[in-house]
């Protein structure tokens, strides 16, 4: 319980001024709560480095080092953030060095698993969104973070045949296949009253976290013996690009400001293809 956990409307607050990505934000929000969940909320000036060593041993019994990392970052930017500005009088987390970094597996989902995704959904307003959305990350490539931030004045003004992504300052505009685009039409038109829709954006009636705990779901109705998450298929797509179009093609098409050694890509060497997916960082969930 984040209320609970000391000083943390100053650090929340930090983290905006400091312009923190909303995802960024929700992570950091996750992992503190965590540690103090572990610690069972003690004060931050009693807080000591066999707290921390504890909370990282016990991590390691469901967590891979790559995942166990992250909430390191987390914690020690709390924990500096208070040190640096006189709250606390020592940093326990000094001689706390990061895991060593898991070589990470390039997961992508096949046609016929996204397939059989939709094969399992209903035409009830939820798994009529669900659907929508999966097509919309197939079709696109673009990120889960991106589908929910789509707003419905913007497509019906482009009559629901375009969407538009923004990176940073980059506006890209995306067309969608008419049989797409109709679908998304009868959503918003048909069924999106009947969810719990707070604002303008289409799917504003699911989050990030909950759009992926429904497809590790339909990922079981289906069959599917691993767990699914949605940047399997942000990969996928981003392969069948490389394969069929090139870097270049890549790096436009999804914003990247750079993509090294870009010649590599033309080579169909798979291991090859997989270093440079962990460089662009393609292989992040």
């Amino acid at each position: 319980m984040l209320s609970k956990v000391p000083g943390f409307k100053e650090f929340e607050k930090h983290m905006k001024d400091s312009s923190f990505s909303y995802n960024s934000c929700e992570a950091y929000k996750k992992d503190i709560d965590d540690f103090f969940i572990f610690i069972r909320y003690k004060p931050l000036n009693e807080i000591i480095e066999e707290d921390i060593l504890n909370f990282i041993k016990d991590l390691k019994k469901v967590y891979s080092n790559n995942s166990i990392n992250r909430k390191i970052i987390s914690i020690r930017g709390y924990l500096k953030y208070f040190y640096k500005n006189g709250i606390i009088d020592s940093l326990p987390m000094e001689k706390i060095k990061n895991l060593p970094p898991e070589k990470r597996t390039l997961e992508i989902l096949s046609s016929e698993e996204v397939e059989k995704l939709r094969e399992v959904m209903d035409d009830s307003p939820k798994e009529y969104r669900d659907n929508i959305i999966l097509d919309i990350l197939y079709d696109t490539g673009i990120l889960i973070s991106e589908v929910l931030d789509l707003r419905c004045e913007d497509l019906i003004s482009e009559d629901y045949k375009i969407i538009t992504q923004i990176k940073g300052v980059k506006i890209n505009k995306i067309s969608l296949d008419s049989s797409l685009s109709e679908r998304l039409k009868i959503f918003i038109e048909e069924k999106r009253d009947s969810l719990r829709n707070k604002n303008t954006k289409i799917f504003s009636s699911v989050s990030r976290q909950n759009y992926r705990a429904r497809l590790i779901k339909y990922g079981k109705r289906a069959n599917l013996n691993r767990e699914i998450y949605t940047h399997m298929i942000r990969n996928s797509v981003l392969k069948n690009i490389l394969d069929t179009e090139g870097a270049h093609v890549v790096k436009d098409r999804m914003g990247y400001s750079t993509i090294q050694n870009t010649s590599l890509y033309s080579s169909r060497n798979t291991q090859q293809i997989k270093k440079i997916y962990m460089e662009i960082g393609i292989g992040d969930e």
